[in-house]
């Protein structure tokens, strides 16, 4: 059996996939999730890095929630339940990334650092930056379900 020489998707695949939609969609996902758990009162104890410093860092502004893929979600989601199954998951996609996609993922979407600043932060260089985040973008999105979403945006 042949050993994967990284831990990444390769450009090759990633590529193949919508990448800046699923971005855009990732900023409505975290929007929906601030959303919901404000909704629950945070009736769920989650130990997420993502959650604490969005809600931390984004948690005072209010942002324009004009976009289709939100709209859907939240119109379908009236219920506890149903907007339970989606933060639940949205905590599983996250939980299913390597701790170097975490990383990119949350300094990318969460802290919206630029590439220098994510660069100077975890003293690595700007292709493995690329890479790491084309992987982390197409395992959340698929993992959560997000990829059904594309046609929307």
């Amino acid at each position: 059996m042949k050993k994967r020489r990284t831990m990444f998707l390769t450009d090759f695949i990633a590529n193949q996939y919508p990448i800046e939609k699923f971005k855009e969609i990732i900023f409505v996902t975290l929007d929906i999730v601030e959303n919901f758990l404000l909704t629950l009162e945070s009736g769920f104890d989650y130990n997420s890095v993502s959650i604490a410093s969005y809600g931390e860092k984004y948690g005072s502004s209010q942002r324009n929630t004009h976009s289709k893929v939100e709209s859907i979600c939240i119109k379908n989601m009236q219920t506890q339940e149903k907007m339970t199954e989606f933060l639940e998951s949205y905590f599983d996609a996250y939980r299913s990334l390597n701790q170097d996609e975490k990383n990119i993922f949350d300094a990318t979407f969460i802290d919206k650092l630029t590439d220098l600043e994510i660069i100077e932060k975890y003293n690595t260089h700007s292709k493995q930056i690329r890479t790491v985040r084309k992987s982390a973008i197409v395992r959340f999105c698929l993992r959560a379900g997000l990829d059904k979403f594309v046609d929307k945006i």
